[in-house]
């Protein structure tokens, strides 16, 4: 139901009552991944937001949180949202003059980080009197940290910090490029992301709620589009992971098995022409254009209502030949691919 009301916490507290046991998260550790339920991912949010109270980060505080994507990001960010406080993503590659920038124009009064390299950034940082003075760093405990800071504050205390957020609080702000000028921050709401959510769950019902649903998050959750999937997993039992090692990502993708993938095009891009390219390496460059071809042609009858018999027997041949190696490729199970982007 396409709905504004409500903060996005409810979300989480939701899916406990619908299902406890539900598979949420995938984590992955070492060579392995791990399931994660959504009551004990809920369980883990609120001993970090009890941490984020004890540490004196009140409604309305701007944290800044500078990372790849990983599960502790949506951790963090779901603990700063169950407090009121506000999200500031930085990209992970953000310069010490844009981090300096960030940090000022938003008043970030502590900043949650993911590796030393990333501290020593927001220190040197610090030579504005407006940078925070609280820094936690993931790779050094910061989950552990933050929890400890909340050994004194009660289930009611926090619950009450929650139920004071509204449709209308304010859950993040989110820097633009800054193509004319310095980045700006836009402001989004509890209530923006579940009436977006709400639409896309609506439109996109075989992504969401089909039987199953899984998605491999990799794009940078500093930008919307992937802080929207991680949102839209979490409201509609869909199975999140998360990866930044681009390196690695068909690996990931071949050990995860998503149903959906989310991309922008140059992902999809590089897929292609490492296909293309082992194809011709192996004397076979001939039958791969071809069976591009043949899928052009084929997903233009879909569109038109009209697909030839010619082209329907040589889209059969090459899904035996080609495309069922592109398929394997992104880990198997996957019906959707979506992309998009800006030129």
């Amino acid at each position: 139901m396409v709905t504004t009301l409500g903060n996005l916490t409810d979300d989480v507290l939701d899916r406990v009552a619908r299902n406890r046991d539900s598979v949420a998260f995938a984590r992955r550790e070492g060579d392995a991944w791990i399931d994660v339920t959504i009551t004990e991912f809920r369980d883990e949010v609120m001993s970090i937001a009890k941490g984020l109270i004890g540490a004196g980060i009140g409604a309305g505080d701007r944290v800044a949180l500078l990372s790849k994507t990983r599960y502790e990001w949506t951790l963090f960010d779901y603990a700063i949202w169950w407090v009121g406080a506000v999200t500031v993503p930085i990209y992970e590659t953000s310069s010490v003059g844009q981090i300096t920038w960030i940090l000022q124009d938003s008043s970030a009064v502590a900043c949650i980080v993911e590796s030393t390299e990333h501290a020593g950034r927001v220190a040197e940082a610090r030579g504005s009197a407006a940078a925070p003075a609280t820094v936690w760093t993931i790779d050094v405990d910061a989950v552990a940290s933050v929890i400890a800071l909340g050994a004194g504050v009660s289930d009611e205390a926090l619950e009450a910090r929650r139920a004071q957020i509204t449709s209308d609080s304010i859950a993040t702000l989110i820097y633009t490029s800054g193509t004319t000028g310095r980045p700006k921050g836009c402001v989004l709401t509890h209530g923006n992301f579940r009436f977006e959510l709400g639409g896309a769950i609506e439109i996109l019902p075989e992504l969401f709620d089909a039987e199953g649903a899984s998605t491999l998050l990799f794009l940078p959750l500093a930008h919307v589009v992937a802080r929207i999937i991680q949102v839209g997993a979490i409201r509609s039992d869909t199975k999140l992971g998360h990866t930044a090692d681009v390196a690695d990502l068909v690996t990931h993708l071949g050990e995860f098995h998503p149903s959906f993938i989310l991309a922008v095009p140059r992902v999809f891009e590089k897929v292609f022409n490492a296909a293309s390219q082992r194809a011709y390496a192996d004397g076979k460059g001939k039958i791969f254009d071809a069976a591009v071809a043949t899928a052009i042609a084929h997903s233009k009858g879909i569109d038109s209502g009209r697909t030839s018999i010619a082209v329907k027997l040589k889209h059969g041949l090459f899904d035996k030949l080609v495309y069922s190696k592109l398929r394997t490729t992104l880990g198997g199970r996957a019906a959707y691919a979506h992309s998009g982007g800006a030129p």
